[in-house]
């Protein structure tokens, strides 16, 4: 695939890099103000701010040990660029515990910006895990609260 044909692979790269050094900055660069991000077993989160702040406690708890993409695809439609992924994760918990393996499914929409560029427009994504799995970060905050 050209980067005429895929103009987010770098960014996807980015991305990837950026999760597992827990590099929230570089993140949130990737994004619009106005986004709409909508994790798993959560509230929608409106704006580059809450999302910085979800990405801010989320590596609070976890830190990513792999990111493995076994599908991606990307389809622009004008000014839009909708990606798909499917990845594998390995997720170790700060505090106690052993590694947490899961699948997730990434749905981003990036929109071209007026320069050209393109940022994170819409994104959402889940966890084949069933909730409960370890995977939530709620669900390790109340763990680790009855631990204290």
């Amino acid at each position: 695939m050209t980067s005429q044909d895929d103009p987010v692979r770098e960014s996807n790269l980015a991305f990837m890099a950026s999760m597992k050094a827990g590099n929230v900055a570089q993140l949130v660069a990737l994004l619009e103000d106005g986004m709409v991000f909508m994790p798993p077993a959560d509230r929608t989160l409106h704006g580059k701010a809450e999302v910085q702040e979800w990405y801010e406690e989320y590596f609070k708890y976890f830190t990513v040990l792999n990111l493995d993409p076994s599908e991606r695809t990307v389809d622009v439609v004008g000014d839009c660029l909708v990606e798909r992924i499917s990845v594998s994760v390995k997720l170790e918990p700060k505090k106690e515990g052993t590694p947490i393996y899961d699948e997730a499914r990434i749905l981003n929409v990036w929109r071209r910006q007026s320069g050209g560029s393109w940022k994170v427009w819409q994104s959402m994504w889940n966890s084949l895990k069933p909730i409960g799995a370890g995977t939530s970060r709620f669900l390790v905050q109340f763990m680790q609260r009855g631990e204290e």
